[in-house]
């Protein structure tokens, strides 16, 4: 296995992943949640960390998934990640227009309240770029996040900015990001998702 970790680079020593930071996950995870996955963390200290999947659809819409929405947008629904899936989470650029939500960098704001967000959206105002829904997230308990990091699980990145994160072209953040990483990574975007089929 030294040969791939020499070609993926994945003695590459990385950040602390504080708030706000991009964790990408190396090509050679291999869990379904979070293989390929890109990850903004809205916490990170002693006690564990947080963070919340950007790139996973779900499926879904939230118009379908909440009642009384009065939009005709089609506003999808992201998996945030495994933890309490049944809690929507949500990161936006709107900052006080609603109300309690966390700042967690770069013009970004994760959660808020409810109500405040739910009259955003009646009101007409665009979502899509705007504002990304999840359902659940990531957690790690303390000092699991950085032992993954140190067993080469993830990179840690602060080229951050909110059009990528809020995007919904979900197949190409990943890639984006790899990208972003430079050029000593490009051969992480070559590694087949499924060996079986290489």
């Amino acid at each position: 296995m030294k040969e791939i970790d020499d070609i993926f680079h994945l003695d590459d020593v990385q950040p602390e992943p504080q708030r706000g930071a991009l964790l990408i996950a190396k090509p050679t995870v291999d869990d379904t949640c979070f293989s390929r996955a890109a990850i903004i963390t809205v916490n990170h200290s002693k006690r564990g960390s947080m963070g919340l999947i950007i790139n996973k659809p779900s499926g879904l819409t939230l118009n379908e998934a909440i009642d009384g929405l009065l939009t005709d947008e089609d506003i999808p629904l992201y998996l945030g990640g495994p933890v309490n899936t049944e809690l929507l989470f949500y990161i936006h650029t709107l900052g006080d227009i609603i109300t309690d939500a966390k700042p967690i960098g770069n013009g970004m704001f994760v959660g808020g309240s409810y109500d405040a967000m739910k009259r955003y959206i009646n009101s007409g105002a665009p979502v899509n770029g705007n504002v990304k829904f999840m359902l659940g997230y990531s957690g790690w308990a303390a000092s699991q996040l950085n032992a993954e990091i140190g067993m080469h699980d993830w990179a840690v990145s602060y080229d951050v900015d909110s059009a990528l994160v809020l995007s919904n072209r979900h197949e190409d953040i990943w890639q984006q990001l790899v990208t972003r990483l430079g050029e000593r990574y490009k051969m992480w975007k070559n590694w087949p998702s499924d060996l079986s089929m290489n």
